[in-house]
């Protein structure tokens, strides 16, 4: 339905494909292509196509299941992305914290108290560990049986799949112990 729209507005305002083309800044067979329903365009470009064809969005958009499954996939793919991206930052400011207590451990061994600096990194891990969980898990989907034990997104060697059922529960456990030592260290205080 969208592509025959598409067709049939650029037919009754009289304007060639080469020449939707240059106003939309894309290729003719980039027109070819959304007017046959081989593709759909991003949606900066169908504003442009609107605004161009003088047709709502509503209009063009409401009557076609196709397009309306390909944008749900697409905020889909920008959620998983984004929850990805957020991940990958708390991986790499934990590891900066970690990095930086084990500096001031150095070199103000005499002067800074063991627990509340164990206390502190026990708690920049479990955020750590959680982020990892949600990259692992997301970068290692696969269909069908899945193994237990994975290559790591960051460095070398191997990590324990979340996908796998014996993985969750490790990756459980692992999170159950963090809370454990926090809890410990927090009491020895």
């Amino acid at each position: 339905m969208f592509a025959q729209i598409l067709k049939d507005r650029r037919t009754e305002l009289g304007i060639t494909q080469q020449e939707m083309a240059e106003k939309l800044f894309v290729t003719r067979q980039t027109i070819s292509n959304w007017e046959n329903g081989k593709n759909f365009p991003d949606i900066p470009t169908l504003i442009s196509i609107s605004e161009t064809y003088s047709l709502s969005l509503d209009y063009m958009l409401k009557g076609d299941p196709m397009y309306m499954k390909k944008v749900e996939e697409d905020y889909k793919l920008i959620k998983k992305k984004r929850s990805e991206r957020i991940s990958h930052y708390i991986v790499v400011t934990s590891l900066l914290l970690i990095a930086l207590i084990c500096l001031v451990i150095v070199f103000l061994n005499d002067y800074v108290n063991e627990n509340i600096l164990g206390t502190i990194v026990i708690l920049i891990c479990i955020p750590l560990m959680g982020a990892s969980y949600v990259v692992y898990k997301s970068f290692y989907q696969a269909n069908g049986a899945q193994p237990l034990f994975i290559p790591k997104a960051y460095g070398i060697g191997l990590t324990i799949n979340p996908n796998h059922p014996m993985g969750k529960v490790i990756w459980l456990l692992i999170g159950i112990g963090l809370l454990a030592l926090l809890f410990s260290s927090i009491a020895s205080i």
